[in-house]
């Protein structure tokens, strides 16, 4: 399954891929040295078959109170040394997710949040997103999301791709049939949401700088015309960086 995905992955375009496996306190599936192992033993067998892709190995962390405890023994893998992967509960809101992001930033971590329009509390409330990316997180959009625009998921990450909002894009491929790396559908949907600048930056741009662990480019200046958000004031925004716009949606919100 391993090599069809990694073919499925070079005919999307892809030539560097972040293996992410989901770790979960007390789970015994994901743990950091299997990962390592099985990433370099893939790597290997694919540079026998001369297929230039490389296999990155990180985990795609779950929030939970002892995560930084997890994080602090070394059983957490981190993109660079530096990102954290974190996915959210899908189902609520945890009252400390936001004191847990900065506590994950007081160890000189970036948080990337995974998939965000999944999760019904962002779905149900998108000002959340702002919030987090307030804190100094970043926003991963499942290209899955796009190829359902009817659903909850799908109209969230249309709002935030609209706004701007996400800073890198992720297969969230599970398999080489029903959750493949094959979204060249949504790559080309993905296209034709937004500007081709802002498309380099999720797709090439940010994920090489994470991956050597530079700075994310969260600039995304241009000229904007109305912004509307249901239950909100519109805003007319010309010509501002990405905080400006934030103050304008926290100012509009009173």
């Amino acid at each position: 399954m391993a090599y069809r995905m990694a073919k499925q992955s070079l005919n999307a375009g892809f030539r560097h891929v972040l293996a992410t496996s989901h770790f979960i306190s007390g789970e015994p599936f994901g743990k950091r040295e299997d990962l390592i192992i099985s990433a370099r033993a893939i790597s290997k067998f694919l540079q026998s078959k001369g297929m230039d892709l490389q296999i990155t190995p990180a985990h795609e962390a779950y929030l939970m109170p002892e995560l930084i405890h997890h994080i602090k023994k070394g059983e957490v893998i981190l993109i660079a040394n530096r990102y954290l992967l974190l996915e959210l509960p899908m189902t609520g809101w945890m009252p400390e997710t936001f004191s847990l992001i900065t506590d994950l930033h007081e160890l000189g971590l970036k948080v990337i949040i995974a998939h965000p329009e999944r999760c019904a509390a962002i779905t149900e409330k998108p000002e959340l997103a702002v919030e987090l990316i307030d804190t100094g997180a970043y926003l991963q959009l499942n290209l899955g999301s796009l190829k359902h625009p009817k659903s909850s998921a799908g109209k969230t990450a249309r709002k935030l791709l609209k706004y701007k909002m996400y800073h890198f894009i992720g297969s969230d491929a599970h398999n080489d049939t029903t959750r493949s790396p094959q979204v060249g559908e949504a790559l080309e949907i993905l296209k034709s949401l937004t500007s081709q600048d802002y498309f380099e930056r999720l797709s090439a741009l940010n994920p090489e700088r994470a991956f050597k662990g530079f700075e994310v480019d969260n600039s995304f200046d241009e000229t904007w015309t109305t912004f509307d958000v249901p239950g909100m004031t519109s805003a007319v925004l010309l010509k501002e960086s990405f905080w400006k716009r934030l103050e304008a949606w926290r100012f509009a919100r009173r």
